[in-house]
């Protein structure tokens, strides 16, 4: 990834996290079916793209560690404002393709939202040696559609998008700079078809399970080799 798009990137993260408020969107709502997919035994976790940190307060609660990073400076001071709480949360303001990744040492790394932005061929063979064997690796992403049969399959996250909106963030009224500030990051993002994420993710790891949801969506589930077999479920 160039320097430039990698600036843009942060540039538009500084600028959203100024207009962030916390209510439903289409990444929480898969929270609990991400938490699932972590071994039983998870003390270390690696969080990649950590935002807010929405998610790696949810992690603190089952891990004894979690190294959450992120591009953007301002998203880590928000989450570290709203993190205070937790003593086992570790931000950092990092680029990830730069980051030096310790061998063998995460029990479970995820992304949510993030791989996108990132050129995901060079990073998956550092994800998979950072990984402890039999830790997990648990990947959220957008998606493009790839035709016609997709796109209907769809049609009903549509009017669903708007009623959770509406029952769930009733309270809380978006900004015409935060809904601009989106706008301006979404200009440049372009995201995987289904077909594209399953030939990389399969080549890559192997079994990986890569499967579409609702809100424009697709998972990554993929264990690392183990002599045993750990328990699938944190919850």
């Amino acid at each position: 990834m160039n320097e430039k798009l990698t600036q843009k990137i942060q540039n538009d993260f500084d600028r959203i996290a100024l207009y962030d408020k916390q209510g439903w969107d289409h990444n929480n709502h898969y929270h609990h079916f991400l938490l699932k997919q972590f071994p039983k035994q998870c003390k270390t976790v690696l969080d990649i793209g950590c935002g807010t940190g929405e998610f790696s307060r949810l992690l603190a609660k089952y891990a004894d560690r979690v190294v959450a990073i992120d591009l953007s400076p301002n998203m880590i001071e928000v989450a570290k404002q709203r993190s205070r709480q937790y003593t086992n949360i570790d931000f950092q303001v990092a680029d990830i393709l730069q980051w030096k990744f310790p061998v063998e040492q995460f029990d479970a790394i995820v992304s949510i939202a993030t791989v996108h932005h990132l050129p995901i061929e060079n990073l998956l063979p550092n994800l998979k040696a950072a990984l402890k064997p039999g830790g997990s690796l648990v990947i959220l992403d957008l998606l493009e559609h790839e035709n016609v049969q997709e796109m209907l399959s769809d049609f009903v996250a549509v009017p669903l998008n708007w009623l959770l909106q509406t029952i769930k963030n009733r309270r809380i009224q978006p900004s015409s700079e935060a809904a601009e500030a989106m706008r301006e990051h979404l200009r440049t993002d372009k995201y995987l078809t289904l077909s594209q994420a399953r030939r990389i993710y399969t080549s890559f790891l192997g079994k990986a399970k890569v499967r579409k949801h609702l809100f424009w969506r697709y998972s990554v589930v993929w264990k690392k080799g183990n002599l045993r077999q750990l328990s699938p479920a944190i919850m």
